[in-house]
């Protein structure tokens, strides 16, 4: 009795069909935000201070749209940086590619509830950074799982590349939970200094300029002996 074999899973086709997904969560995050932000309606005869008291809602509403447009955007670029070097997948990296977009498409919500924030009243903003810390946490999650743990699920080669992208992700995660954790411990240790407070907004910016030095730092040493192993392996 002859046993048919079932044919093989089109690994390709069903990997395009992960990113494509992925990529149509990226757009309707972006889209939706755009969607609550409406004009006002206006009376005909309004003077020129009137009509700025009217709009300056509507331009804090696009304000934290743009900024939250150039996060997604940022993003999905490093969700494309990390996919170029994919030629398989598995569960494992479906439901953490599921754990990503989940922050990505929470954006919508977390940019509306930003708006609410004023200085008696933090949580909104709290959830916003919670939403950035969340993706780069993700993709950090990612990069070790394909990077580090299954490298089978990459292209062969690109050593110096993936290493440098790794270390990009962890950089990136490290900033923001350590600021994070900074403005949230100051909140807690100084409830009514509101000029400790916003100090330590800074510590995100300063981390991240520290941590991209260091990583130039690092892709120059990296480049620089890879330079040099390169001829003795030719010899």
């Amino acid at each position: 009795m002859s046993v048919l074999k079932e044919p093989k899973p089109h690994r390709e086709f069903e990997l395009e069909r992960l990113i494509l997904f992925s990529d149509a969560v990226f757009a309707i995050a972006i889209t939706l935000l755009i969607i609550e932000i409406k004009l006002p309606s206006l009376p005909n005869k309004l003077s020129e201070h009137d009509y700025w008291v009217a709009l300056k809602p509507v331009a804090t509403e696009f304000s934290v749209f743009a900024a939250s447009f150039v996060f997604i955007g940022n993003f999905w670029v490093r969700h494309l940086n990390l996919c170029r070097f994919l030629q398989q997948y598995n569960e494992g990296l479906i439901r953490r590619n599921l754990f990503f977009l989940f922050f990505i498409v929470s954006f919508p919500f977390s940019t509306s509830a930003i708006l609410h924030t004023n200085e008696h009243f933090m949580l909104p903003f709290f959830i916003y950074l919670c939403n950035l810390s969340g993706c780069l946490a993700a993709l950090f999650w990612i990069s070790y799982y394909i990077f580090q743990r299954n490298p089978g699920l990459t292209i062969p080669g690109h050593h110096t590349e993936k290493e440098l992208l790794y270390q990009r992700f962890k950089y990136g995660f490290l900033t923001m939970a350590t600021g994070f954790t900074c403005i949230v411990m100051t909140y807690f240790l100084y409830p009514e200094n509101i000029t400790y407070q916003r100090i330590s907004y800074f510590s995100i910016p300063i981390l991240a300029l520290f941590n991209h030095f260091r990583l130039k730092i690092k892709k120059r040493n990296t480049l620089r002996l890879v330079h040099r192993v390169a001829p003795n392996n030719h010899n």
